[in-house]
């Protein structure tokens, strides 16, 4: 692991335990294992470390998404494939879902480029459900509002599996959702083409 993956592991790790306000840069260099110069010479403050956290947090579910949006498959499996994802990377990494759900919300970030990119995930799980209404697969419907649902169902869940990590309930929780998110945008049979 190179040195700069060090100090951002570090820092993922503290800022989960202690949050962002308390972490010190001393903190970090010490769990880092790393020098303060060393630090300096790679970062200029804590600050840079939290906005390449959420960029590359951003870009990799960008990414995800896009590949499901783009897939031949049923809308219903593409939402699905964006939740169990979701789940999935909470279990490999939950200090950094920690992270990303407390600090997302922190009012010194909240303006920030980086974190006002998540709202481009919405924006991809629209245009899935406006495909399907294309495609009259689904009932026409707010297809912002319905991707606002979704999102915070995975702040939920994050949420959720932080406090708790019951695994099984979360796999539960997501199987009665989607079926919640089926049933509810399914055309009437007399309806179907």
């Amino acid at each position: 692991m190179s040195r700069k993956e060090q100090i951002i592991t570090a820092t993922i790790k503290i800022i989960a335990k202690k949050g962002f306000a308390d972490t010190t840069i001393d903190q970090i260099v010490q769990e880092a294992q790393v020098s303060l110069s060393t630090f300096y010479e790679i970062f200029a403050n804590k600050e840079e470390i939290l906005e390449k956290i959420f960029t590359a947090e951003f870009q990799k579910r960008y990414n995800f998404y896009i590949n499901m949006k783009n897939w031949h498959i049923d809308w219903f499996l593409k939402i699905n494939g964006i939740l169990n994802f979701h789940l999935q990377e909470l279990q490999k990494e939950p200090e950094l879902a920690t992270v990303i759900l407390a600090e997302r919300m922190n009012p010194c970030f909240r303006q920030k480029e980086p974190i006002c990119q998540f709202s481009q995930l919405s924006s991809v799980i629209a245009a899935i459900l406006q495909q399907a209404i294309n495609e009259q697969k689904i009932c026409p419907c707010n297809v912002q509002a319905t991707s606002l649902i979704i999102c915070g169902f995975l702040d939920a869940l994050t949420y959720e599996f932080i406090m708790n990590e019951n695994l099984p309930q979360l796999e539960t929780a997501i199987e009665n959702f989607c079926l919640l998110l089926k049933n509810s945008l399914a055309k009437p049979t007399n309806e179907l083409t």
